[in-house]
């Protein structure tokens, strides 16, 4: 055999060999539960926000994990004929997103956050500061490409996520970590998240949601009333921004229940902290237990819904935005993209 036809061979073969080992690997993460999940991270943020400014009227979906695993961008965006990104972040605050959206010129649509009494809290206000510094600073075409390249693999592939990297299953082996913790939260390309109960243990998990918030306030107490609303002067000149050039800012205390709830209104009771800014807010504060839509919405861990529920809350979400008339009413013709 002449030596260039061996070399393809040979490539041939290593070619194959890797696509078995691949393919047996992803069939051994199946077997053990593991399904494809798309991996959030900054690239995959900032893809949604180069969308908020394609359209004047876009909405801009702001929270953490209870915005982000309950509402249905693709749904809203039905819905409204508007331009939806999501843009909430598990875990962290917005009013970073909320200070950068007030202070960006070209933004005059509809803003939609999630938060509480807790989160509009001075001290987490620079929580997704990183998010918007990584879309300033490092957010380029190569690695647009790369993340529009990388995101439909992970759509149908266990092993193209990060923690299953070769390095990183092999460093995790070393200090006796085992494989990559398995999920029960299934991220799609527009960052909706979809928790699915059934892949873990609901009790632990909701004794340990309890447990951390517990743990939580004894760290962290509230400050005073008084402190709390003039903390939000600042926040309201950042409505009033957005609202001035012909935009809207909603926030929207988002359902829990149980203990949680129990452990919100001992800390920041909603008559001292969220009605004192509802009345003096330029914003459109909504309060889940003042929208009738939102009855049905169960909760497994006291804080989030299971991912079957996401249809039903957006739509929950979509008649009290209409109800407020912050939305036309169903049936009337959407806005012009």
């Amino acid at each position: 055999m002449r030596r260039p036809l061996r070399y393809v061979v040979a490539f041939v073969v290593a070619v194959v060999a890797v696509l078995v080992a691949a393919a047996g690997f992803e069939h051994a993460m199946r077997v053990r539960g593991y399904v494809p999940s798309v991996q959030d991270d900054e690239d995959l943020w900032s893809i949604q926000a180069d969308r908020l400014f394609t359209a004047p009227d876009a909405i801009a979906l702001l929270g953490a994990s209870r915005i982000q695993f309950a509402v249905d961008p693709e749904r809203v965006e039905q819905a409204t004929g508007r331009t939806t990104a999501m843009l909430a972040v598990n875990g962290e605050y917005p009013l970073a997103a909320l200070r950068w959206l007030a202070n960006d010129t070209e933004f005059r649509g509809l803003v939609i956050m999630g938060i509480d009494a807790r989160g509009l809290d001075r001290r987490h206000w620079d929580m997704q500061q990183p998010w918007i510094d990584h879309y300033r600073k490092r957010w380029t075409l190569a690695r647009k490409i790369n993340r529009l390249l990388v995101t439909p693999l992970q759509q149908h592939l266990v092993i193209a996520r990060s923690p299953f990297a070769l390095a990183n299953l092999v460093r995790r082996q070393l200090e006796g970590w085992g494989l990559p913790f398995n999920d029960y939260v299934v991220m799609q390309p527009d960052r909706l998240g979809a928790l699915d109960y059934r892949r873990g243990d609901i009790d632990l998990i909701r004794r340990h949601r309890i447990d951390d918030l517990v743990q939580y306030y004894k760290d962290y107490p509230p400050a005073s009333p008084q402190a709390w609303n003039d903390g939000l002067r600042e926040v309201s000149t950042w409505v009033e921004r957005i609202q001035a050039r012909g935009g809207r800012v909603v926030f929207f205390r988002e359902p829990s229940g149980g203990e949680h709830l129990a452990l919100d209104e001992k800390n920041y009771p909603r008559e001292l902290y969220w009605d004192a800014y509802a009345k003096v807010s330029p914003a459109t504060l909504i309060e889940f237990r003042d929208a009738p839509a939102f009855a049905g919405i169960t909760l497994p861990d006291t804080s989030h819904i299971d991912g079957t529920e996401i249809p039903a809350f957006t739509e929950a979400l979509l008649t009290t935005l209409r109800e407020r008339g912050v939305l036309p009413p169903s049936g009337a013709p959407a806005s012009p993209r």
